[in-house]
């Protein structure tokens, strides 16, 4: 028997532990990288803290098409991964994601991204009342000057990209929190929004050798690669950039830079890019030709590599990686390179250079936008050896690792929806009633009155109370009070008359607390005492403040005084005077009509 019902009480703990949890659901529109930086960035976000947050927080990542190897791979990192299902008459995957998963139909917060990802965040949050993250990864306004807007688009790019910058700030505002990645995007949004946290993302262990069997043979064939670059040292240097080509995009990534850059070097040096849609590698090629100076026996044109494995293997195949962008929110492409502990440049436009700024040997990898100083630096890298070239890719990676931990930005982060989920107060307020003088009916069966804290928490000397007095109901001193049991004795005699649901025993009973409760809209939800703390729900902005207004005018505080010290509260517990004290708490308020604010930016 004492077996079971200890198997009994730690099931029940366990149960109590389960219940505590924070569930986070992340919103992606896949779990694999085939699209680019934003989705390495929510699968390495998502894998970190549910490393961080055992015991503390499960993770989901709520995504619109998964496959079985996804599923085997979220879960053995910790993640939950949930696929959304169809909705008819819709084929955009990102319809689904509006859609609260049956599997997790309520959680206490999601976790969006951009515009794109953002919408599906506001639909789930109206639906579920959950708490929400969002996440900027571009600044659009930015990225309008360096679009290039072609003959048959019908706004100009600097217009869609304003429009796009707007519906970025929108999402933001509903949102309970926003989080930028990188500290230049935080600096460009907190210019409108207040409060722009930011997560630098760490190493993507992924791309670095993690067993001592990779390792090993990693060195077999990093000195095998090694060996073929010194020989081709005196040949040729190979240059590789990574992205998606779109050609609105071709000027934006810079790719124009770097191809200038090594067109004017000569021969020796080769340019391999990787980044074509299928179909469109001539067209890419032509594009290269015809707005640079680089020869066609100089380029390499690839398709845009879904696989991360081919990703790595194509990253430790160049001589150096180039991110030449003209403005970019971060720069994914750039972390995984460094990740990789394979030589790389990086355009000063960027987010990873301004966090490359803070690591030691960072300024060495970054470059202006002059074309010239792109060839200037690319000669200086092919200057060096091979060797020199990794050793000093390698030591960048560890000198990155140290200054930015995926550890330490996940704790930060798990502070973040703590607290976001903690203030989710729903528009319930705090009313505290404190006492702050009383007078006993005998004028000496108190040594003071509660003036000040020190004498609140004091034991005074008390004569035993009459027996007259004890027949009548009053409190019965004995001979040392302890002045907080007192006060708590006072709440639960205010409780216990008027703010219990049992009907008064007669008209002078009649609760007028409850009257001013109902005059004001307001519901109570709770009641506490140590102070006396009643906890009340206001159902709109206009009620939160008008009850605002009644507190910071004293009006509360007449109200409950006159309400709560009644004679036959008075008779009850032998005093002769009795003042209370209101408060409420201005950042209470203040969390509250933000909640409200919240709900009219959602549509509610």
């Amino acid at each position: 028997m004492a077996c079971s019902s200890g198997s009994t009480a730690t099931t029940s703990e366990e149960e109590k532990k389960e219940q505590r949890l924070i569930d986070a659901m992340f919103l992606c529109d896949e779990w694999k990288s085939s699209k680019g930086g934003l989705s390495t960035f929510n699968r390495e976000l998502a894998i970190n803290l549910a490393e961080t947050t055992t015991g503390s927080m499960n993770i989901h990542c709520y995504v619109s098409r998964s496959d079985d190897q996804d599923r085997e791979d979220a879960e053995r990192h910790g993640v939950n991964l949930i696929t959304a299902q169809t909705v008819p008459g819709s084929r955009d995957p990102l319809d689904w994601l509006k859609v609260p998963p049956p599997e997790l139909p309520n959680p206490h917060i999601v976790i969006g991204h951009g515009r794109k990802l953002g919408t599906p965040a506001c639909h789930i949050v109206r639906g579920t009342r959950c708490k929400w993250v969002q996440f900027v990864h571009v600044f659009c306004e930015d990225l309008g000057k360096f679009k290039e807007t072609t003959a048959t688009a019908v706004t100009d790019t600097i217009e869609e990209n304003e429009e796009k910058h707007k519906m970025e700030i929108e999402l933001c505002k509903a949102a309970d929190a926003v989080v930028a990645v990188g500290s230049r995007l935080q600096q460009k949004y907190s210019r409108s929004l207040p409060n722009v946290e930011i997560i630098t993302p760490g190493i993507v262990e992924k791309f670095c050798n993690e067993s001592i069997e990779s390792r090993e043979h990693a060195g077999v064939l990093s000195r095998t690669l090694n060996a073929f670059k010194s020989y081709m040292f005196i040949k040729t240097f190979n240059v590789f950039m990574f992205g998606r080509a779109t050609f609105e995009d071709l000027s934006l990534k810079g790719y124009d830079i770097v191809a200038n850059a090594i067109g004017s070097l000569g021969g020796k040096f080769e340019l391999t890019f990787v980044g074509s849609s299928p179909g469109e590698h001539r067209n890419v090629e032509r594009w290269f030709l015809l707005n640079t100076c680089i020869k066609r026996k100089q380029i390499t044109i690839r398709g845009y590599c879904t696989d991360q494995d081919e990703l790595k293997g194509m990253f430790h195949q160049s001589d150096l990686v180039a991110l030449p962008s003209r403005t970019e929110g971060f720069g994914l492409v750039g972390l995984e390179a460094i990740s990789c502990g394979v030589p790389i440049l990086v355009s000063g436009e960027s987010g990873v250079a301004e966090a490359l700024q803070n690591v030691e040997g960072g300024n060495a990898v970054i470059v202006g936008s002059d074309e010239d100083e792109w060839a200037r630096r690319i000669r200086e890298v092919s200057s060096q050896s091979p060797e020199e070239r990794q050793a000093n890719a390698k030591q960048l990676r560890e000198n990155y690792r140290k200054v930015y931990s995926w550890k330490a930005e996940c704790e930060r982060f798990n502070r973040l929806i703590e607290n976001v989920v903690k203030t989710a107060n729903g528009g319930e307020m705090n009313i505290k009633v404190d006492v702050d003088d009383l007078k006993p009916e005998e004028q000496n069966m108190l040594t003071g009155m509660l003036a000040t804290e020190s004498v609140r928490c004091q034991e005074v000397q008390q004569p035993r109370a009459s027996a007259t007095s004890a027949a009548s109901g009053s409190v019965s001193y004995p001979q040392i009070v302890d002045l907080q049991t007192l006060k708590e004795e006072i709440f639960l005699s205010i409780v216990r008359n008027y703010l219990q649901t049992t009907p008064p025993c007669s008209s002078e009973e009649h609760n007028r607390f409850k009257e001013y409760v109902k005059e004001m809209r307001l519901i109570i939800t709770g009641t506490s005492v140590g102070s006396l703390v009643i906890t009340v729900k206001c159902e709109s902005l206009m009620i939160l403040e008008e009850l605002w207004t009644d507190y910071s005018s004293g009006h509360l505080g007449e109200v409950v005084q006159n309400c709560f010290v009644t004679e036959k509260i008075l008779k009850e517990l032998n005093l002769a005077e009795l003042r209370l004290k209101t408060t409420m708490d201005i950042e209470e308020y203040n969390a509250c009509k933000m909640f409200f604010e919240k709900d009219a930016l959602r549509g509610w």
